[in-house]
């Protein structure tokens, strides 16, 4: 039994005109696969909505009546199956090549919803399931760790080679277990030993296993993550100094609404313009002198924040020793 008709699924910009051919799927069935017994007896139909392909200008859905069966011995139901679509899916193999397809051109997640008519996360779901990254086959000698947020909200992790960029490993979570299993059994331990640095952020808990996995590589903090905690630093100081000021004066205006240009490594002590929070025209450095001059202990932070960015940005090893020496 065949039919087809157009109709508008979706809402707002997502609205699309969607071609659906009705079907119905049915054949003899009688072993049950659950038992084995010839005991399954028919028990009516499943109505599904399979995303399959079709022309270029619209997407198609197949509404597909399945025959359903249930057995008389162990009392289990099951459903006429079809290779259009594996069991329990709402998109056909076919769309799923075409969408693979589509992300080899390396089109956005999005467009290829728009031109398939499925959802963003259906095309992601597309790719995690017949995507697997593989290893990197040689171990660089300098590498990254580093985690992000992924999936549901967790963390995972990342390395890198610091020299190309290139992803080595990516792996579903960030425990110290998952991380030592993967380099255990992936290289040998003379490939391990002829790592000679591996960069990181302050997390102690990679420091804990580093060596251990490389037994000759150094450690080095990355300057951004150093750069970060300086400024989280200074920040908790000109909050601190928020709480001594009016609300109306200009110095909190300035240490308020006017943060960012404490973060600034070059402010503009030249040109004047209107800034927004002290509303009224002044340059950059204006602004944080007045923000800075009313308390020492801010300015000082504010100063040496400044002077250990340069350092670390320059790459001047001994001004930066000589800046934490003599702090």
């Amino acid at each position: 039994m065949f039919g087809t008709r157009e109709e508008f699924n979706g809402r707002g910009s997502g609205r699309k005109k969607y071609l659906v051919i009705q079907a119905e799927l049915t054949y003899t069935l009688r072993r049950c696969p659950s038992c084995g017994y010839n005991t399954l007896h028919p028990n009516g139909h499943k109505l599904t909505h399979v995303h399959i392909s079709g022309p270029m200008d619209r997407p198609v859905i197949l509404e597909l009546n399945k025959q359903r069966w249930r057995c008389s011995n162990c009392h289990s139901t099951c459903t006429a199956t079809t290779p259009v679509v594996s069991t329990n899916h709402a998109i056909g193999h076919g769309l799923a090549t075409h969408v693979l397809k589509l992300a080899s051109k390396s089109l956005p997640a999005k467009t290829i919803a728009s031109l398939t008519g499925i959802s963003t996360n259906s095309v992601q779901r597309i790719l995690t399931a017949n995507i697997h990254p593989h290893a990197s086959r040689r171990l660089p000698i300098n590498l990254c760790f580093d985690e992000f947020r992924s999936t549901h909200g967790s963390m995972s992790f990342i390395c890198i080679d610091a020299d190309t960029h290139k992803s080595v490993k990516v792996l579903s979570d960030r425990l110290n277990r998952t991380i030592k299993q993967f380099f255990l059994s992936q290289y040998s331990t003379a490939e391990r030993a002829a790592v000679q640095r591996v960069i990181m952020d302050m997390n102690a808990s990679y420091q804990a296993f580093v060596h251990e996995l490389f037994p000759n590589a150094e450690l080095i903090i990355d300057r951004f993550h150093i750069i970060q905690l300086m400024g989280r630093t200074m920040d908790t100081i000109r909050t601190q100094c928020l709480k001594q000021l009016d609300k109306h004066s200009r110095e909190y205006k300035v240490l308020k609404s006017l943060w960012r240009l404490f973060h600034k490594a070059t402010p503009d002590a030249q040109k004047s313009r209107y800034l927004f929070g002290l509303n009224e025209y002044s340059t950059e450095q204006n602004a944080i002198d007045i923000g800075t001059d009313t308390f020492p202990a801010f300015k000082t932070a504010y100063e040496t924040y400044i002077d250990l960015h340069d350092a670390l940005m320059g790459r001047h090893a001994d001004e930066l020793k000589n800046i934490i020496t003599n702090y």
